[in-house]
């Protein structure tokens, strides 16, 4: 019984548990987002020119001074909110060098094809489930995005 236990234990500490979403509504004020803004702004990744907060498990605040690898949600969409600065973004085409980073996801180097859409501040992007996307940044130019994960209706 004992070793049966310790099995379950260490399998529970193996494999990852995934966690939802609050069941509850949750308010972030103007003022926490710019706070963590500021945050992200000062832990920023150099390699790859991100820095991060999560919010939820499907939503994350984004603030980036580079390009992004290209990227593949295969089950779900971007619902993307530029919240400040100005980029951007190839959706569609193919990814070039593509590897799996985590279940259902996709990276790559870039891109060959797509469309290249402008944006900045106020403006909002859908990026469709299974579709290859990369952001870029202008060189002195950055932005932050609200990203929200959608699984997309039939």
């Amino acid at each position: 019984m004992k070793r049966g236990s310790l099995l379950v234990a260490l399998l529970l500490f193996l494999v990852p548990l995934q966690a939802a979403d609050p069941t509850g509504p949750v308010l972030w004020t103007a003022k926490q987002l710019a706070d963590f803004e500021k945050t992200i702004r000062s832990s920023v990744d150099p390699a790859r020119h991100l820095g991060i907060e999560r919010l939820l498990d499907s939503a994350t605040l984004i603030y980036r001074d580079g390009p992004s690898e290209a990227e593949v949600h295969q089950k779900l969409a971007d619902f993307i909110t530029v919240r400040t600065g100005d980029g951007e973004i190839v959706i569609g085409g193919r990814i070039v060098d593509g590897r799996t980073s985590a279940l259902d996801e996709l990276r790559g180097s870039s891109i060959e094809g797509g469309t290249r859409y402008k944006f900045s501040a106020g403006d909002a992007l859908y990026v469709p489930a299974n579709t290859v996307h990369q952001f870029f940044v202008a060189p002195g130019h950055n932005f932050s995005v609200t990203i929200v994960k959608i699984t997309p209706k039939p």
